[in-house]
């Protein structure tokens, strides 16, 4: 390695570690104000701003996946990748309608800290029922979530040439589980509003100048000639690709039911905030999203042989990018892992210890004050993290995988249709709870087992999340008893 090669990796690497000192920083701070109050550590006081509500919560709900998974699903299906990029936003569109406003209204008058706490009181359960069975199904996808999250920083790590996998993992694992532990919640999301505002950023940035160094659109487009990529209606062999457009769409039935992402608008500051929160995330998703399959289009025009579709960001950044941006990128995947990380580590933490714990207790007669509370939220971050981080080490590539054919959907169908029914119809009841949460998760289970994919060539979340919606709604209604 020559001189300028080995200044250019110092620089990339100052410029990452100064960003994870600022995370670490974030959770001293949030220690000495967040971390004495139970409500406090859980949920910020219920009083965060619209700007780190909004770019928190997109941050969270992304992952990795709008750094790697959909910039390389731009680099294998070329403009068609769009109709992803528009199914996300549309997700922040529903929410937006259908949502946020009644779910910060009503999660205020009922004392809400987590969607498993609202739903629980919307449908009249007193006992643990509803909570028992949403705090197992969080533990389930978002334990393994986190799991992969750190096997992503230890790829991510590897491949840019900074050190082995295992480095990676620890490293990733280690921040994140310190500054969650300090800070708690309020932690999670002012770190996850620095790592938002870095990921859109590279996203604003990299495809203005990718278009530059590709001579322009018409550069871009001369590359795509010959094939489909250029058409958005069309697939490789020629078909018009319906099923493929449904079911990117469909992606955005996911953001309705995620917890991680819904329980930043119970926690909102107010309403007045909760609607200016709306607008900060739309102008996010639309810079990041379409940013993200724009510099896969670009990299397919530059460098069209990648052998991993997802390497096309880092590829793209180390062949045409200065030192202190290749940092700030490297920065900005390792954020969008962390943050999804940070969010399901906190509120698995929180929905155990909230939802159930608590609960247990309080049904025994016992009373726990804030600093057991916050002592218990500490300990289960800690062993759901460390036990993360030795999975990753292990490389269990099958709870990789199992994520990501899983969790979205599962979580999507379940938790989705049960608070659409809990904000919109007047017999939602625990047994209306119950069968949402189960035939989500079922479903979605049954539908990969089966492979039904295979056959039906659409999203699975589609037909499971209006089943589930439906099934759930039937339920309610012969179950529904007048008070």
């Amino acid at each position: 390695m020559n001189n300028t090669a080995v200044l250019n990796n110092a620089v990339v690497i100052i410029v990452f570690v100064l960003y994870l000192v600022s995370l670490l920083a974030i959770g001293f701070i949030t220690q000495k104000k967040y971390s004495k109050n139970f409500g406090d550590f859980i949920a910020g006081g219920k009083k965060l701003g619209a700007l780190v509500t909004a770019i928190s919560a997109s941050a969270s709900a992304e992952s990795a996946w709008v750094m790697l998974g959909l910039s390389g699903y731009g680099y294998i299906h070329g403009v068609r990748a769009f109709w992803a990029a528009l199914g996300c936003l549309f997700g922040y569109f529903i929410n937006a309608i259908l949502i946020v406003k009644r779910l910060r209204k009503e999660s205020g008058k009922l004392g809400s800290y987590t969607l498993t706490e609202f739903l629980a009181q919307k449908s009249g359960d007193e006992g643990l029922l509803i909570r028992s069975v949403a705090s197992v199904i969080i533990v389930i996808f978002f334990a393994s979530y986190v799991v992969a999250q750190f096997v992503g920083a230890g790829k991510t790590f590897n491949s840019m040439e900074f050190g082995p996998y295992s480095l990676g993992v620890v490293i990733g694992g280690v921040i994140v589980g310190i500054y969650v532990l300090l800070g708690g919640y309020t932690s999670v999301c002012w770190t996850d509003l620095i790592q938002g505002l870095i990921m859109s950023f590279v996203f604003l940035v990299l495809p203005i100048w990718g278009v530059v160094k590709a001579d322009g659109f018409g550069g871009i487009m001369n590359s795509l000639h010959g094939s489909y990529l250029g058409n958005p209606w069309i697939d490789n062999t020629g078909h018009i690709v319906w099923g493929f457009i449904i079911g990117e769409l469909g992606i955005s039935l996911g953001y309705i039911g995620m917890p991680h992402y819904v329980v930043r608008y119970i926690t909102v500051k107010d309403l007045k905030e909760a609607k200016k929160a709306v607008f900060i995330s739309y102008t996010w998703g639309i810079i990041t999203f379409f940013g993200s399959v724009a510099i896969g289009i670009i990299s397919k025009a530059l460098i069209p042989n990648l052998t991993d579709p997802e390497h096309a960001l880092p590829t793209f950044v180390r062949f045409y990018t200065h030192p202190i941006i290749a940092g700030i990128t490297l920065s900005a995947i390792v954020a969008a892992i962390m943050s999804t990380a940070d969010s399901q580590l906190m509120y698995s933490a929180t929905a155990v210890v909230n939802d159930l714990i608590k609960k247990i207790f309080e049904k025994n007669g016992i009373k726990l004050d804030d600093k057991k509370l916050v002592l218990i939220v500490r300990l289960i971050i800690a062993v759901i993290a460390i036990a993360a981080i030795i999975l990753a080490l292990l490389k269990v590539q099958f709870i990789y995988r199992y994520v990501l054919d899983y969790a979205w959907s599962a979580l999507g169908a379940s938790f989705g249709s049960a608070l659409i029914l809990s904000l919109y119809c007047k017999k939602f009841n625990k047994w209306g709870a119950l069968t949402s949460l189960l035939t989500g998760s079922i479903l979605v289970y049954l539908w990969n087992f089966a492979q039904i994919g295979n056959y039906i060539k659409v999203y699975n979340l589609v037909p499971i999340f209006f089943v589930t919606l439906f099934l759930s709604w039937v339920v309610s209604a012969l179950t529904y008893k007048k008070k």
